[in-house]
């Protein structure tokens, strides 16, 4: 069963998430076609991303990560959107999870 730190749940995600923070290598995100996107956390599975366009789960999309080294691109689809915050300068923000195609490669990147 579950415990008090995941509220009673049990944890069911396959992969570790990242906070794009802890992510050296990162220098941007993008999800095609050319929406600017904040990474939120990063997973070889998926990620967690805010946009100011809206996200509809079943939307497909490719998140682009500009690295230090080159480009990584990872095909996904939207699982879960929501309205993350209204705000007087920017508008409305949504969070969007995405869950990639396939699997990406973080070892060489950690």
């Amino acid at each position: 069963m579950g415990d008090s730190m995941t509220g009673g749940r049990a944890e069911r995600r396959r992969h570790v998430r990242r906070p794009a923070g802890n992510l050296a290598w990162l220098r941007a995100a993008r999800l095609q076609p050319g929406l600017e996107a904040v990474l939120a956390d990063l997973s070889p599975g998926g990620a967690l991303v805010e946009t100011a366009t809206r996200l509809r789960p079943g939307m497909k999309t490719v998140l682009l990560l500009k690295t230090r080294d080159g480009e990584l691109r990872a095909p996904a689809g939207v699982l879960r959107a929501w309205v993350s915050s209204i705000l007087p300068d920017r508008g409305i923000l949504y969070r969007g999870a995405l869950r990639f195609d396939r699997a990406i490669d973080l070892s060489e990147r950690a």
